[in-house]
């Protein structure tokens, strides 16, 4: 599970290396992998198809992974 804030798209490139480096670990190989969007309650989150190309997930190949959005302040997504 990755969590990333959806409405701080300036950091998506950062982001992105991160993950990238993580998905990298020999121990995590073959781990699908969830990636909770948190904020979507604000009016500038960025949605899946946004966080898709922001985070060049279209690139990973070798696991399943999905998008889903939630918010920590209204607990949307996360029950």
């Amino acid at each position: 599970i990755y969590v990333i804030d959806s409405a701080d798209k300036k950091r998506f490139p950062e982001t992105s290396e991160q993950l990238l480096e993580l998905l990298a670990d020999e121990k995590l190989t073959n781990v699908p992998l969830l990636i909770f969007a948190n904020k979507q309650d604000l009016l500038n989150a960025a949605t899946s198809s946004e966080i898709t190309d922001g985070l060049a997930l279209y690139t990973i190949r070798d696991r399943a992974w999905q998008i889903q959005g939630c918010s920590a302040y209204t607990q949307e997504g996360v029950k």
